[in-house]
């Protein structure tokens, strides 16, 4: 498959990759759709992310369509899907408690495991979404408008409390 990967800082380019291969059980195989390109790609880049080994395939901004599904699997094979791109442990205190955006030992797509700059990517399904409608060009945007719109909603005071 071909990939975008960044070799090292400023490197870019274009390889071919082995495929991902088929999923394990509670897993898909997605075809990469929609990537969008954000201020942590230009950071990996630019040589200025901490978090990061070269080479890396970048991507976390996605949306795609599901080719094969592990067992265990409600989602259908065809069905187009926003893939979340922040994958958790299950198992730690954060995720044991609702709360798997503290995991500690999450793994961002495109920062600590490659990314979905490529054709096919493997996805835990439960980092899939139906895309509901949504075309996928447009599902592709959902996860950094989530964080907006997650912003937002933890800055709404309530009557008689202090804000900034």
């Amino acid at each position: 498959m071909k990939a975008v990967v960044c070799r090292s800082p400023g490197d870019l380019v274009l390889e071919d990759r082995a495929a991902p291969g088929a999923p394990p059980p509670g897993w898909a195989r997605v075809a990469i759709s929609h990537v969008g390109i954000c201020g942590t790609d230009y950071h990996i880049f630019e040589g200025k992310h901490p978090f990061l080994a070269y080479p890396r395939i970048m991507g976390h901004e996605v949306s795609g369509t599901i080719v094969e599904k592990g067992e265990g699997i409600d989602l259908a094979v065809g069905e187009p899907v926003i893939i979340n791109p922040y994958l958790s442990c299950g198992q730690c205190i954060a995720c044991r408690h609702g709360k798997p955006n503290c995991c500690v030992r999450i793994e961002v797509l495109g920062v600590h495991r490659d990314g979905a700059m490529c054709d096919e990517i493997l996805v835990p399904t439960q980092n899939l979404y139906p895309a509901n409608g949504l075309s996928l060009a447009d599902a592709a945007a959902v996860e950094f408008l989530a964080i907006g719109a997650h912003a937002v909603r933890r800055s709404l005071g309530q009557p008689g409390q202090r804000t900034l």
